[in-house]
């Protein structure tokens, strides 16, 4: 059985195709939802799996990019 992704690892995944697709509405909200994603993530007893933040700030990147582009 193939691993579940989290919610914030599909945002990024969407979010990259409408930067690709050439969609900033729609990339812009999907930031927006990536930061409440990964800002709700805690509470009590809560612990944060994700190794590594490379790919969450790859896409703030990728979006800044393609706001210039566009």
């Amino acid at each position: 059985m193939e691993k579940q992704r989290r919610l914030s690892d599909k945002i990024i995944i969407a979010h990259q195709q409408a930067c690709e697709d050439g969609r900033r509405d729609v990339a812009d909200l999907l930031l927006q939802s990536l930061e409440l994603a990964v800002s709700n993530v805690g509470g009590k007893g809560n612990v944060e799996h994700r190794e590594s933040t490379e790919i969450l700030e790859a896409a703030f990147e990728r979006h800044h990019q393609a706001a210039k582009a566009g």
